[in-house]
């Protein structure tokens, strides 16, 4: 007969020789960090990292996909789960430039073989195209000129000439293709994001003779891919900014300014305005989940705390920290990325 030492001692050993069961990975996080550098700035020690969500709806340890001592910001995943990553980095600046100067790079999942593309920033892919095509197109907002540089100091800032640009990856890659100006308008066009059909993009506009860092003339409007059917959908004296369309085509996310930036959220036909975050901190870069289930935003914690990820359901309840420093953790998107997913 055993004794209870014993019965102890198997146990024990059983539970170590037995570890609880690995969880799937279902999403992925991807955002700017200053963590491994908390001294630095954004525009010097903003890397890009990646946290997995897994089954059970909690969070793996993040890990880094880019190390040098540039700027790398607004990461993008590809809409094909392939992982592919569209960011803005100022590694490209020549002497005399602003720090948030930004070119748009591509790298796989795994941080390698980065690819510089062109100058703009704030990229975003379109979705898959009909019958599972992939996607190879992406939107941002860059210089119409091409010689304007950030109109403010704030990280993936336009120019005072910007406008929304598209173009397809593989032309511009193997074909040295331009890409296409598709709003070419005397505003301001800057931060656009792609229906889920792929039929309209979504962007914030603002007069080009209204400079102050709080724009009151923003506005949200949508146009189609090709530059056709230009169309304001809010209309107010507010300051609006980072639309994000949801996964169903139904709503839109974007940054209120209610004295600081909130998080709100419209009908794709701009009408019921819903506030979803009230605080006394500024809520910015609100993005969805792969499921429009939850909501993902960096809010300003000051300068003790730094900015940080919060998650949030997509009514704007269970607000939850994510990050907690040290440093900065801001600006991030969520994708499904299949390629190098595991168990973890």
């Amino acid at each position: 007969m055993k004794t209870p030492k014993a019965l102890l001692a198997l146990t024990l050993l059983a539970a170590f020789a037995s570890p609880c069961p690995a969880q799937e990975v279902v999403s992925t996080i991807a955002f700017t960090s200053t963590r491994d550098n908390p001294s630095g700035t954004v525009f010097t020690a903003g890397e890009i990292y990646v946290i997995d969500v897994l089954a059970d709806g909690t969070y793996a340890p993040a890990r880094r996909l880019t190390e040098n001592v540039y700027s790398d910001l607004f990461p993008a995943y590809s809409p094909d789960g392939k992982g592919k990553i569209v960011f803005q980095s100022n590694r490209r600046r020549t002497a005399g430039e602003p720090m948030n100067v930004s070119d748009l790079f591509l790298m796989n999942h795994e941080g390698q073989e980065q690819t510089f593309l062109t100058r703009g920033g704030s990229p975003a892919w379109a979705p898959p195209g009909p019958r599972g095509a992939a996607s190879k197109t992406f939107a941002f907002h860059a210089s119409a000129s091409g010689i304007e540089g950030p109109a403010l100091v704030t990280p993936g800032s336009a120019t005072v000439d910007s406008d929304i640009f598209v173009v397809n990856l593989d032309d511009l890659l193997e074909n040295g293709a331009q890409p296409v100006n598709i709003t070419n308008h005397p505003n301001v066009d800057d931060d656009p994001d792609w229906s889920d059909d792929g039929q309209k993009i979504v962007f914030t506009s603002h007069r080009a003779d209204d400079k102050d860092a709080a724009a009151l003339s923003t506005e949200i409007y949508t146009i189609n891919p090709d530059g056709s059917d230009r169309q304001q959908i809010t209309f107010n004296t507010e300051e609006e900014r980072g639309p994000a369309w949801s996964p169903d085509g139904t709503q839109i996310l974007f940054m209120c300014r209610r004295g600081d930036f909130e998080i709100c959220v419209m009908n794709a036909d701009g009408t019921g305005v819903t506030q979803l975050t009230d605080n006394t901190r500024g809520d910015f870069t609100p993005t969805w989940s792969p499921d429009g289930e939850k909501i993902l935003f960096h809010r300003a914690l000051g300068p003790d705390f730094g900015n940080q990820l919060f998650v949030m359901n997509s009514n704007g309840t269970a607000q939850t920290q994510l990050t907690t420093g040290p440093g900065n953790n801001l600006l991030a998107t969520w994708a499904v990325v299949a390629v190098g997913r595991g168990k973890k």
